[in-house]
C-alpha cells in the first residue's frame, strides 16, 4: 500500500445489509465509505488500488 504516510484503508461490515465498505484515513480524517463490496477483500483492495493511485478521501 502507498500514498503519504499515515493514510490507510480501512474496511466495515454493515449490520442492515451485510455488504462491505471502505474508509480512507488520511491526517486523522475519515473519508467517506464507499462500497458496497461483496467481501472484505474486495474492499480492502478497492481500497488500496485507489490509494496507490494517490486517490484519498
Amino acid at each position: 500500500m502507498s500514498g503519504e504516510p499515515g493514510e490507510k484503508v480501512t474496511v466495515n461490515q454493515k449490520n442492515d445489509d451485510g455488504l462491505w465498505y471502505y474508509a480512507i484515513t488520511a491526517e486523522g480524517k475519515q473519508g467517506p465509505k464507499v462500497g458496497p463490496f461483496d467481501t472484505e477483500e474486495a474492499a480492502l483492495a478497492a481500497g488500496e488500488d485507489r490509494l496507490a493511485k494517490g486517490e484519498s478521501a
